[in-house]
């Protein structure tokens, strides 16, 4: 690492440049190629005409996240506070399909819709910061977080903890699989103490603080979420802080199904949520995917039930390696067509050299099916629905098998029916929603990352 102003030579990279071994490294490494045209036809001939049909839903909630580790003072730069700002943002399809007027789009319909949006802000202590009278940055982050978790400003009602973002994940952790599962709203398990590492530790969905069995120390509710485990003392934790941003992402939006589900569950047969990446979890928390398809599960048999249709949820990537590989293979596939991806192209085309998992890709990370759709329009997207079953674990059938199968997502003409109508213009390939959900949560560096930079210092008293 170089000294604070320090330049970097002009000729320090000559030396990596004939090095002998990079060359071998190079030549060695496998990873995502163009495609062949022949490989490309071959390829196209997988993609069918999507199904036709469905009901438009009513609304449309499209939720995204940014971060920003901001330090609190120029004379110490190693001391820093992290920000996260979650933000959602409503459609109100009725009043989407009335933007345009004639030829022109009305500019005062349109500051209308941009305004239905609401945001969520989550700090944490980072690098060299402790809160109250906590030893560590990490015991300080362990009760921040779980604090945050139970603040109004996530609650349904804002004098109901029994509505707050605390409260779904009691619910979502309860229905764990194995032996951290308790099927009780109202309780839920810790793998492990954070402070001695022995457990698991039971804790209810009580207002008093909370304590291991075996130390006595404090445990929280959210402690099961593990993202405690990648916290640092005395560098930067901007790691930590984009996990919990993406986890979040997923959270919110599971945390409105079920509050929706407690108190009024048909209204979401009419409404839809747009999920910035793909339809997993990864890392520490990793096990909410599992306790994602449980909820989509209990929502829809209650939907169908009612005869009301499904509710839908649809992933949307911006980026990645299903992106760069549309991107390598879009000329080759005609418009109006769509693809589930299987695990052997996934393991041919997009991850070329990687051995498959002996229980399916994503096994445990996924709760969604990876879709490439190519719209009439030419547009081209990588989209992930719901896997339409509670556990991957199905009696008499392979979930390998039945997860790519387009009969067995019912949502999925709504689902392309809807892109159809939100693609949009602003950014290649993107759809409106998640354009505006980016718009309104997008903390940039200039100027965003600098109010934040001032806010913390002032209300720190650095300035």
């Amino acid at each position: 690492m170089p000294y604070p102003g320090e330049l970097a030579s002009k000729t320090t990279h000559s030396d990596i440049v004939r090095n002998p071994e990079v060359a071998e490294f190079l030549k060695g490494c496998d990873y995502l190629k163009i495609p062949s045209d022949a490989e490309g036809r071959q390829v196209a001939q997988r993609f069918v005409e999507p199904p036709a049909g469905g009901d438009l839903p009513r609304f449309v909630i499209a939720v995204d996240g940014s971060s920003h580790e901001a330090s609190i003072d120029d004379q110490l730069p190693s001391t820093k506070v992290g920000y996260i700002r979650i933000g959602a943002v409503l459609i109100d399809l009725e009043k989407f399909g009335s933007l345009r007027v004639g030829n022109f789009v009305d500019p005062f319909r349109v500051a209308d819709l941009q305004n239905s949006n609401t945001g969520l802000v989550f700090t944490i202590p980072s690098a060299n910061i402790r809160w109250g009278d906590h030893r560590t940055v990490r015991e300080s982050f362990r009760a921040w977080l779980d604090h945050q978790f139970d603040s109004p400003s996530t609650r349904f009602k804002p004098n109901d903890p029994f509505t707050s973002l605390r409260a779904t994940l009691f619910f979502l952790a309860s229905q764990r699989s194995g032996e951290l599962g308790t099927n009780n709203p109202n309780l839920l398990k810790i793998f492990k103490c954070p402070v001695c590492g022995q457990g698991p530790v039971e804790i209810p969905n009580s207002p008093e603080a909370h304590h291991c069995p075996f130390c006595q120390s404090p445990v929280y509710p959210t402690d099961c979420l593990r993202l405690w485990e990648e916290i640092q003392e005395n560098q930067s934790n901007q790691a930590a802080l984009n996990r919990l941003m993406l986890t979040l992402e997923h959270l919110i939006p599971f945390h409105y199904m079920y509050q929706i589900y407690k108190q009024s569950p048909l209204i979401l047969s009419k409404m839809a949520f747009f999920i910035d990446g793909p339809l997993a979890v990864f890392g520490p928390p990793a096990w909410l995917h599992h306790s994602f398809m449980t909820l989509l599960d209990k929502v829809n048999k209650r939907l169908q039930e009612k005869n009301c249709d499904p509710l839908l949820v649809i992933g949307l990537q911006k980026t990645g390696q299903i992106v760069d590989h549309i991107n390598l293979i879009e000329r080759f596939v005609s418009k109006n067509r769509i693809f589930a991806i299987d695990d052997d192209y996934r393991y041919q085309y997009i991850l070329p050299g990687r051995d498959p998992s002996s229980d399916g890709f994503g096994s445990e990370t996924y709760y969604g099916q990876d879709f490439i759709l190519k719209t009439p329009s030419g547009r081209s997207f990588s989209i992930g629905l719901p896997y339409p079953f509670a556990s991957k674990k199905l009696s008499g059938a392979s979930f390998v098998r039945e997860k790519v199968k387009l009969e067995n997502y019912p949502q999925l003409p709504q689902a392309v029916k809807l892109i159809n109508l939100l693609e949009s213009d602003l950014y290649e390939n993107a759809v409106v929603p998640i354009a505006l959900a980016h718009h309104y949560t997008a903390i940039s560096l200039e100027p965003g990352g600098k109010v934040l930079d001032l806010l913390t210092r002032r209300a720190m008293n650095r300035e």
